[in-house]
Order: structure tokens, then sequence, then C-alpha cells
């Protein structure tokens, strides 16, 4: 760290981080990572304003400070109270002396396959997000989680188990008395393997959590899904759409034959519009898009794909069509993780307004809130999404837990909101609980902003 002042929008700049640029980052990503705006790093960095970011290059990040002592306090107030959410006061008021769980946690680390003798084994390993690394930020969220409960009087003992991403480890690690004994069980994260688990009768009355995945597992008692399912978000979008789309507008949509079935469904809701089928290739013709545009009245237009290809050259396509006379939006009832490619200019979905459902809403700060500076102080780095996920699942299922073992019980209460995940519970017929929780987002230039429907 370093000391440095100034004024960024009306905020003082009391320090800079160094930070080293990793592969694949952007600015976007970057800014995304420390709460503020691509312009501040900007403001600190102007010759990137003409060349590119590159890997290991170092770069200035501002650390902001209110200006006023009275606002920042304020601030930090309303950040802490951003997750002491409703079930804490539940809990404190049921259970005055604290409590106490037994927690186990099934992640694949693979720790055997991991040869720590090798630097460059190792370096390789952590470049780029995959499951290893997924698996260590989740699990660092589960211990930041259990740290911040302490402040409730509340004990965590904690059992971790590597899965090895293997069945039989999985039914090895079942007969683990630990296991057996655990009030509640986060985890495996691969829908296969969580499966198994679920399906073991012996932990049939054990709270199970399926923390990660938008894949469906079966809703059988004792299973949690903390994903609100793909069908609830696709639900939710439509009937946005259908409140808030004119049908005079000029609405197109886009959709590959993977999704014909939605494709119907829209083309119920808005009889008039216009339908594209793309190549087999996974494009559509630019003459085609262009000819099907219009100066005269807003295009809406609504894409519905997972394949990649497909998804890039739509935006790219749509975003040389906007001028002055072309009003051109995106929306999707999907969003998969196709859109988080780094190759897609997240300014192109801001000029697009690309709007969509998602399970969870990165929150901005002009500064470094107080959730992620302890997180700081306690790991070294800043939470990425997965760190932050891992926090909210775990603090949430915990917390439920504690204040009545049969989660069935717990589905009557609000809405729980947490740093960046909510969670409204509703039993399934089989027995089990999903999620049914989302947000509606629309990105705005570099930003990306809720929806809050009336």
């Amino acid at each position: 760290m370093i000391t440095f002042q100034s004024i960024f929008s009306q905020n003082i700049v009391s320090d800079t981080i160094i930070h080293e640029v990793e592969r694949k980052e952007t600015l976007f990503s970057i800014s995304q990572r420390y709460n503020i705006n691509v312009n501040d790093i900007l403001e600190l960095n102007p010759k990137l304003r003409e060349s590119r970011l590159k890997r290991k290059s170092k770069i200035l990040i501002p650390v902001f400070q209110s200006i006023q002592e009275s606002t920042l306090a304020k601030k930090d107030s309303l950040i802490k109270d951003e997750y002491l959410t409703r079930l804490d006061s539940i809990f404190v008021k049921k259970r005055k002396k604290g409590g106490q769980l037994n927690l186990s946690v099934l992640l694949p680390f693979r720790s055997k396959t991991v040869n720590y003798d090798s630097i460059e084994e190792v370096e390789s390993l952590f470049e780029d997000r995959n499951l290893y690394t997924i698996t260590l930020d989740f699990y660092s969220g589960i211990l930041y989680a259990i740290e911040d409960l302490k402040e409730l009087n509340i004990s965590v003992n904690l059992n971790v188990f590597d899965t090895e991403n293997s069945v039989n480890k999985i039914n090895e690690i079942s007969n683990n008395n630990s296991v057996k004994n655990s009030d509640v069980i986060i985890g495996p994260l691969i829908p296969r393997n969580f499966e198994t688990l679920s399906n073991i009768k012996l932990l049939e009355s054990i709270p199970k959590l399926f923390p990660l995945s938008t894949i469906p597992v079966k809703l059988i008692k004792g299973v949690i899904q903390s994903v609100t399912p793909k069908k609830l978000l696709r639900e939710r979008m439509i009937n946005f759409l259908d409140k808030n789309l004119d049908r005079e507008e000029n609405i197109v949509i886009i959709a590959d034959s993977l999704n014909n079935e939605i494709e119907s469904k829209l083309s119920d809701i808005f009889p008039n519009s216009t339908k594209i089928k793309p190549e087999f290739e996974g494009y559509i013709l630019p003459e085609l898009l262009d000819s099907l545009l219009v100066d005269s009245l807003p295009n809406k237009v609504i894409v519905e794909s997972e394949i990649f290809t497909l998804i890039s050259s739509v935006i790219s396509q749509l975003n040389s069509q906007i001028t002055s006379e072309r009003d051109v939006k995106l929306y999707t009832t999907y969003r998969g993780n196709q859109y988080d490619d780094p190759s897609i200019n997240v300014k192109d979905l801001g000029n697009l307004a690309f709007t969509y459902t998602s399970i969870s809403k990165k929150m901005n700060y002009d500064s470094i809130s107080k959730f992620e500076s302890r997180y700081l102080n306690l790991f070294g780095s800043l939470p990425n999404k997965d760190v932050v996920r891992g926090y909210d699942v775990t603090r949430d299922i915990l917390l439920r837990v504690l204040i009545d073992k049969n989660l069935n019980r717990t589905t009557k209460y609000d809405e729980q909101s947490y740093i960046e995940s909510k969670f409204l519970y509703k039993k399934d017929t089989l027995g089990g609980l999903f999620n049914s929780s989302m947000f509606i987002l629309r990105h705005r230039e570099y930003d990306i902003e809720e929806i809050i429907e009336q």
C-alpha cells in the first residue's frame, strides 16, 4: 500500500493498491473485484486509455475514503446491516445462549492429484478458474461465514472431506461417523456426486445443501437446492417481458434449435414478432439482422441460446446497428456462463441495456466494504463471486438449522438477503426444498443495476 491523495467523484483516494494483472482479466473484471468504476482505474492509469492490459503488468487501484468521517461511519453501518439479516435476529431471540452445530463439507479438492513440489504445476492450476480454484474459493467463503457467526455466539464443529470427484470416495465418506452425526452437509458440488450422497438411506434425515449448480437434482427428503432452478428464472423473465414490452415495438426473437419450446412461448405472447433461426455454424447473417431492425420503432431483441458463437456474434452485430436514430435493446430468459467470457465486451452489453434474471447481484461500492475489508484481513485477498457464494449459502443454512432442525418450517420466513444472494425456499412435492429467489438485472454502461418491479 502507498499513500495517495486526490479527489475522485466527491471521494478522497486515501490509498492505492498495486494490482498485478492476471490472465484473461479486463478493466471491467478488475473494477468489479475492487467495487469501483472503470473510470476510477483509468484516472490513475491514463496509459490504459490507449493500450491494452498486459498479463503480469502492474496497475494502481484507488482506495476511497469519504470526505466527511460522519458519512463514512453511516455507510459502514449500512454495509454491516446488509448481511445482518432477519434470521440473525430470530436466532438471537430463540437461542440467547448461542448454539453449536456439526457441519460436514464435501468438496472436490483432489489434493492427492496435485504435485505441490512443482511450482509450474501449482501456478498453472491457480491461473484459470476451474473446479479446483472454485472449490478453494467456495471453501474460504464457508470459513468466513463460520468466523462471522462467532459474533452470535455460534460454534461450528467443521469436518472437511475431499471427495476427489469420485463416487466411490463419496460412498466411503458417507460411512464416516462425523458425517453420520452432522447437523447439515454442504456439497458435493457435482450433480451426480451430490445425488450419490443424497440417495444414501442412512443420511436421509440430514439436510444436504446443493450449493452452486443450476442443473436440477432430485429434491427428495433432506435435499436443499440453493440455486434457483432455470425453469423459474425463465418463467420470471417471461412475465417481465410480457408486462414491459410493447406489442407495437419491433420485437425480434433469435432462438437456436435447442430452444424451440421457449421460442414458441415467446411467439404466443408476441404474435407479431419476427423469428430468426441461426445458420448451421451458429451465426446470424449480418444483412438479415440489418434488414429486420428499424429506425421508426424501438428494437427489442430476445436471444435464446447457450451457444457462445451465436451469443457473441449477436451482441457484436447489434452493437454495430445502434445509431442516434436506431434504438436496440437485448433480452434473454436465461443468462448462461457464456456471457462471462472475456471476449464479450461489457460496454457492448451496456450499450444494449442487456436485461436478464440472475441468482446473484454484484454489490457496487465506491470503496472497499467492511465485508471485503474483513475478508482481506483474514485471507490476504479480496473475495470473488465464489467466495461470496460460499459465505451466503453457509450463513443462511446454518442459521436455519439452528432456528429449526425441521427446515421445512423455515419456509415461513420472508426472503433473506445476504451479500450477493437471496433465499426464499419452497417445498417440492418430493419432500426437498428449492430456492425461488432471483434478481432482474440490466447492464448500463459498465455497471449492472437491479430492476425493482412494482
